[in-house]
This record gives C-alpha cells, structure tokens and sequence, in this order.
C-alpha cells in the first residue's frame, strides 16, 4: 500500500464524501475517482458503495481502511523514533525538581547559572517528590529541590527556607460572604478538594489539623482528590470546595477571575523546601557549583523566617 493511497484512504473515511476530501486534498473530484478505481483495480474490489449523502465502505473498503489506520500509526511510530535521535543529547547536570516551588524558582536560575556558565546542559526533570526521591536513590540525579520531605537514609538535605498553604475557594456564597478569618469549625464544614497526594505537600493540612485539633483527614467533609494545581484551581473555581495550595501557585492565580482567596483562624500551614542529594554519588564540581548557586540565589523574601 502507498503512501498516497494511505491518505486518500484516510481523507475519505473521515469525510465520507469524496467532494470534501478532494477539497481537503486539493484535488478535483475526477481525479480523486480516478485514484480510488487504481486502489480497487490494484486490490480487486469495490470499496465503496457511492449513496445520495456521500458513500460508505463496503467490507473490504472497512477492512482496506483499517489496515491503512495501522500503517499511519506506524508512520507516525517511525516519524517520532526518528526525531527522538536528533533530540537526544547529553545533559552535563541532572537536577530533580518539584512542581511547585521547584517550578517556580529553578528554571530563572538556571538562566542565571547559564550565563556564568555556557558549557552547562541542564536537565530539569520535574515530578513529585516520591519519584523524585527514588531517582535520587537509583543514582539518576544529581541533586533535587524537593518539598516537606521526612529525612531518609542515604539522602542528605540542606533547607533553603518555609512557605506555606493559602486557601482559596469559588467567589461564590458561602465562601465569598463568610467574615474572615474564617473559625475552623467552618472551615470543616465545607467541602474539601484535597492536597495533590502524591506531592510533598500532601502531608502538612493533615499534620496540621492532627496535631492542632485532632482532627483527621477523615474528619474533613473531602470531596474530592486532585493531583495537579491546575485540576484542584479549576475544581475551587467551579464550586466544588474549598483547597489549599503553595503560596507560589496562589501568586499565579491571585488575579484569576471566579476565586478568592481567604485567610483562616488557625496557624500557618508551613513546609520546608529543601535541596536533597544521594551521599554515595559522586556529583561533579560543575553540579556541585550549581547547588551551592541555587543556595545563594534564591530571590530575596522568597523564603519566610521559620
């Protein structure tokens, strides 16, 4: 089957018209028909039956247009392996990165670090903290910056500062007409969009509640469980609870319509953001530089004291 014949096959069980898919393929409409007549004098049967509205597959044109859906799939297979070749290059400093504070502060530095640097490839690979942590131990990065993470053998850290949790719900009554600071008790009341689980935040709103007023994560009227800041913003958004994230994200979307942003009778909810690495690797002078660099750059009031 040719390549030609693949789209032609394609175009015309998309549109089941052959007016449209010789528009979509700038040709005329005989010279179409001539090209699907060559098909079916090359495959020995009609593949369409020609109707009022436009035409349908016979058998063996549903069983020619299935085969012509697994060739374009493995055309596509080949296109991606082929660029994967020209995109692969060698990263000179493997550095983990979070998703919320690490998103927010390692791609300027990198900028910065580049400058100095212009001989440094670095690959910042973002994901949640118990991957992350697991590439550590599997010798994959050099370092991460992860967030709220228990200490762990093998895995030295250095603390770079705190943030904290903000609340945010629908611009919406009750969330919008109750006087702030809003009391716990009404807080506990309303429906919870729970923390991404998988992060290293998800810990510190349970921790939080636990140690404070005994309350559990059960304790909570949750509704619902999100893994990502822009699913848990566009569930606040649309009503369905209310959800606390890092102070990073809230900067993102303190102007977003539909959202507000309120304070609750409670104390901080605050984590540490941390640069983590693996004792037994062997880390070059170049990532070690870039470690320290990071250490000594962070914008200034990014961190609150403690």
């Amino acid at each position: 089957m040719q390549l030609d014949d693949i789209e032609i096959l394609m175009t015309v069980a998309e549109t089941k018209s052959l007016s449209q898919a010789a528009e979509r393929l700038y040709m005329s409409r005989p010279g179409l028909s001539q090209k699907i007549a060559g098909i079916e004098q090359r495959y020995g049967a009609k593949l369409y039956n020609r109707t009022s509205t436009g035409v349908v597959p016979t058998a063996a044109g549903q069983i020619v247009t299935k085969f012509a859906k697994k060739i374009t799939t493995l055309e596509n297979a080949l296109a991606a392996e082929l660029a994967a070749v020209d995109e692969h290059f060698d990263s000179t400093i493997e550095v983990g990165m979070s998703l919320a504070d690490g998103v927010t502060l390692l791609p300027a530095l990198v900028k910065k670090f580049h400058d100095l640097h212009p001989e440094a490839l670095v690959h910042l690979d973002a994901g949640y903290e118990p991957d992350l942590l697991e590439k550590l131990k599997n010798g994959k990065l050099d370092f991460a910056l992860l967030e709220n993470q228990p200490l762990e053998d093998e895995i030295s850290r250095e603390t770079l500062g705190y943030k904290q949790l903000a609340f945010c719900a629908a611009d919406i009554p009750p969330y919008n007409s109750t006087p702030q600071p809003v009391r716990v008790e009404t807080l506990l009341k309303w429906p919870m969009i729970i923390y991404e689980w998988n992060s290293g935040r998800h810990m510190v709103g349970n921790r939080h509640f636990r140690e404070r007023y005994g309350v559990s994560l059960r304790d909570h009227n949750m509704v619902a469980r999100f893994d990502t800041h822009e699913a848990m913003m566009n569930g606040a958004k649309a009503g369905l609870g209310w959800a606390t994230v890092p102070e990073c994200i809230r900067d993102r979307y303190k102007n977003e319509p539909g959202l507000i942003w309120f304070k609750v009778d409670t104390d901080p909810m605050r984590y540490p953001v941390d640069l983590a690495w693996h004792t037994g690797r062997v880390i070059s002078p170049l990532a070690l530089e870039f470690k320290d660099f990071i250490r000594d750059n962070v914008p200034e009031k990014y961190f609150r004291q403690h």
